[in-house]
């Protein structure tokens, strides 16, 4: 049970899509929530990096390093093109050319000070990758049935029953000896806990969704259970602000539309 912090809001991969955030941001505030986690990759992609990170500041409770903050900070390896294009981008936009800016000190010194990447709960660990490499690791949907050993070693790695991750933007869950990913659909927008059960909870992505739904998407979770929560956002402001921006990839644009 969580009753210490009450309901918690989870989210994931923000990649500097203020539009998304801030309508993630208000529909956690309507629904009362006071807690808010986020997991990682607050950039890299998107056109606002600075508005992403001025507003974890202020409104996130944890907040966690992702693969693309460890990148901007020290270099894309292993990227795809486009995607080591976008970590090249963020890093102009935010490293300090000298000690006189003091937003962009102030935005730089919040990306060092990310680490640990790991937060744990009494009931929950959180991270953005994966519980045996907290920044790294993918989690896939296909891994249940493409990959059982790599699943039974993530879960052997686990240090609380439940593990909250982002990364790969598909939301769902994965049991302990489970055969399959439990999609958000398949589990009708919510996942109910069990003692006997372990359990992998992907939240999904605010900011670059890649399951078919270009709605932004983060968790609610209440000790319990886990709600998958899909907001509306200003998709076309997003894209279009990306079209105009030198450095960053149109197909980033393109993703947004499609929800891949």
């Amino acid at each position: 049970m969580l009753a210490p912090m009450g309901r918690i809001a989870i989210l994931s991969d923000v990649h500097g899509n203020a539009e998304a955030f801030k309508a993630v941001l208000e529909d956690i505030k309507q629904r009362g929530i006071n807690t808010i986690i986020n997991i990682g990759d607050l950039i890299g992609y998107g056109p606002e990096p600075e508005q992403c990170i001025d507003l974890a500041m202020e409104f996130c409770d944890v907040s966690l390093f992702g693969n693309h903050e460890y990148a901007v900070l020290n270099g894309a390896q292993g990227f795809n093109p486009v995607a080591e294009a976008a970590v090249n981008f963020v890093r102009k936009r935010l490293k300090p050319p000298d000690t006189t800016n003091e937003d962009m000190l102030r935005r730089w010194s919040f990306l060092e000070s990310l680490l640990p990447s790991l937060h744990a709960h009494a009931g929950f660990s959180a991270m953005h990758g994966s519980p045996r490499h907290f920044i790294m690791e993918y989690v896939l949907p296909s891994d249940p049935e493409g990959d059982p050993l790599k699943i039974d070693s993530i879960f052997d790695a686990m240090l609380r029953p439940i593990a909250f991750v982002g990364h790969t933007h598909f939301p769902g869950v994965i049991e302990e000896s489970g055969t399959r990913f439990l999609t958000m659909e398949s589990l009708e927008g919510r996942y109910k806990l069990s003692p006997k059960r372990n359990a992998i909870i992907n939240v999904g992505s605010v900011g670059q969704p890649r399951d078919r739904d270009i709605r932004a998407c983060y968790a609610e979770f209440d000790g319990e259970g886990v709600y998958f929560r899909r907001v509306e956002y200003d998709v076309d402001t997003t894209v279009r602000k990306i079209y105009e921006l030198d450095g960053l990839h149109e197909s980033l644009g393109h993703r947004l539309l499609e929800g891949c």
